[in-house]
């Protein structure tokens, strides 16, 4: 800030003595606002201060963006939409004393590709980009948290490579072909559902999956839009701070970005395919499981959902006060939650 200061100023000392204007104080102060805003967005650190680090990998035919901080167990951080890796930097610091955090843009999310819809937003192609990518790593085994669509992912990542994944933290999401699209219904109870806190509507399914009609309505209007549609998912809106409702904004306005985020729901009956097939081939999930829900969205029907998948849910939670952006919303309690459940920590 002072180096910008004394910049302007003695650029504009010079201007007035060849006797020219000077530059304005509104020029100046939007330079500065410019400058911290980027230095914010990037400067997000893990326990001891030190800067996260990103990356990216050639992993299954894209060039993925991750984020790397702390040391310990791996732990694989998968986000929902429309948010990527910098939906964590709340809970970075609260976890890298404990973790080797590894938090990836998903898939058409972020500063990750967006390819073709034909090389695949599925969850399978999810599930191994994110093996691929923690093989990469080094990390054989990795424990596994994910929210929303990326709980979806955890989910087909969980029963594709059984042996791979120590436990998975499923919150606050329905899996695909067992309950995510009953969601989507028009029906009285599903829109009366998210007021008397027994779940939620999720009428974007629907519209998100329709050909070409989202982009033309939503381009132009994306701060609107993304807006509204994550703020209305929260308990306490003001949780999507600025700079963090900036920054996606800005990746669905990138070319490719909005399409890449669209793509995601239109692979949803291939999900469900592909989960109902991993289920009879492989029968229920028997690793640890901690389930998350939050009021103001699935709430108590997260617990009851991965059941249908899994023998058992080794650990369930119902965040009060909460909506769907756990990490934003409760990352003091979501960190104290993954370290018990995966560490067994009584901190």
């Amino acid at each position: 800030m002072d180096v910008v200061n004394l910049t302007m100023r003695g650029c504009n000392e010079r201007r007035q003595q060849q006797g020219h204007p000077s530059h304005t104080t509104t020029t100046m102060t939007v330079s500065i606002t410019y400058f911290t805003d980027v230095v914010q967005q990037s400067g997000d650190n893990d326990h001891d201060g030190r800067p996260v680090k990103h990356h990216r990998n050639r992993v299954n035919g894209i060039r993925l963006h991750y984020i790397t901080a702390g040391s310990g167990p791996p732990l694989l951080l998968l986000h929902g939409t429309p948010k990527n890796s910098f939906y964590w930097y709340k809970i970075f610091p609260l976890l890298t004393p404990f973790f080797t955090l590894v938090a990836p843009d998903l898939r058409g999310f972020g500063y990750t590709d967006k390819p073709p819809a034909t090389e695949g937003y599925d969850s399978g192609t999810n599930a191994d980009d994110m093996a691929e990518l923690m093989t990469q790593l080094g990390h054989d085994k990795f424990h596994l948290h994910g929210e929303d669509r990326g709980a979806d992912y955890g989910y087909a990542l969980a029963a594709k490579y059984r042996d791979r994944v120590l436990t998975l933290s499923f919150c606050e999401m329905q899996i695909s072909g067992f309950g995510l699209e009953e969601t989507s219904f028009w029906t009285k109870e599903n829109v009366e559902a998210q007021y008397q806190q027994k779940g939620v509507w999720c009428w974007h399914l629907g519209f998100f999956y329709i050909p070409h009609i989202p982009e033309m309505l939503i381009q132009g209007h994306e701060r609107e839009f993304w807006e509204m549609f994550m703020k209305q998912e929260c308990y306490n809106p003001t949780s999507i701070e600025p700079r963090a409702l900036e920054h996606w904004i800005d990746c669905v306005k990138q070319p490719g970005g909005l399409r890449g985020v669209l793509e995601t729901y239109r692979s949803g009956f291939k999900n469900g395919d592909i989960h109902k097939e991993l289920l009879e081939k492989g029968g229920k999930l028997t690793l640890p499981i901690m389930t998350i829900g939050a009021p103001e969205f699935f709430g108590p029907t997260v617990e009851s959902n991965i059941l249908k998948v899994a023998e058992k849910v080794t650990h369930s939670e119902l965040f009060e006060e909460c909506g769907h952006s756990l990490a934003l919303e409760k990352p003091e309690r979501l960190a104290r939650c993954l370290r018990k459940f995966m560490l067994g920590s009584s901190d």
